[in-house]
């Protein structure tokens, strides 16, 4: 096994234990994504120590995925880092941010509900039957969703390491281009996902309107925009994200004791 292939397969061992394991609000799986990628970084950059320094800064972010399908977003990234090193960094970053959306609703039914309820009933029903091959079969189950990390991984590496090599001279539109999957994703998100419910309803006659369907007429979606704006200049100030948090939950808070929002 060349040397390279170890560090995968450590990279894929610290991602299959410990790659959920500091879940936060602030990073969500950023923290187990950048510790399972130190491997690489630390050997891929083994000659530049501003080149790892300005790596890790990046691996840092914000990531969030199913993490059966994460080893496909971190074979890309090893691909594309082995061959362009901090030049590929932005491109990196823009992919992680355009893929792990779209890779989490697939991931979540391909290896989650999928699997989870075919096995998991099946064992279930042998568990409550007394047969104790039942346990043992959601054991196995759930070891070999797991270690589907290592094909997908190696997927995602053969597809970063082409992309790289026939896109050099128009890395720039590419990263562009997942720039912009990447903020469609966060501006669905913030349409599907914050939700702001005013308190006041309109009643004329039989006619009965709330605040948010009057404001939705104006633009759908309005407040929930308007809160992500708020929070993104807030973060634009320097301002630490659990700050933030804390600012979101006493003004929520404030506001629903006063009976603006609902």
């Amino acid at each position: 096994m060349s040397k390279m292939k170890k560090v995968y397969r450590k990279v894929m061992n610290r991602w299959i234990v410990f790659g959920a394991t500091s879940l936060n609000y602030e990073k969500y799986e950023g923290l187990g994504y950048t510790y399972a990628m130190l491997p690489f970084i630390e050997e891929n950059y083994r000659d530049d120590p501003e080149g790892k320094k300005t790596a890790i800064k990046t691996q840092l972010q914000f990531f969030n995925t199913t993490p059966y399908t994460a080893p496909f977003i971190m074979g890309i990234d090893a691909g594309m880092e082995e061959s362009g090193k901090t030049a590929s960094l932005e491109a990196v970053s823009a992919l992680k941010t355009g893929l792990m959306g779209p890779l989490a609703g697939i991931g979540d039914s391909l290896f989650v509900t999928i699997p989870w309820t075919i096995f998991g009933a099946i064992a279930a029903n042998m568990a409550l039957h007394g047969n104790p091959f039942g346990v043992f079969m959601w054991i196995i189950a759930s070891i070999l969703i797991r270690l589907t990390a290592y094909p997908l991984f190696n997927a995602g590496y053969k597809s970063g390491t082409k992309m790289l090599s026939s896109i050099n001279t128009t890395l720039k539109a590419l990263t562009n281009a997942a720039s912009v999957l990447g903020l469609m994703v966060v501006g669905a998100l913030a349409a599907t996902m914050v939700k702001v419910n005013l308190a006041f309803t309109f009643k004329q006659g039989k006619l009965t309107m709330t605040g948010n369907s009057i404001l939705d007429q104006i633009m759908p979606g309005l407040l929930p925009a308007a809160v992500v704006a708020g929070i993104y200049y807030l973060l634009g100030k320097k301002i630490k994200p659990v700050y933030v948090i804390l600012i979101v939950l006493v003004v929520s808070v404030a506001l629903n004791a006063m009976h603006i929002l609902a």
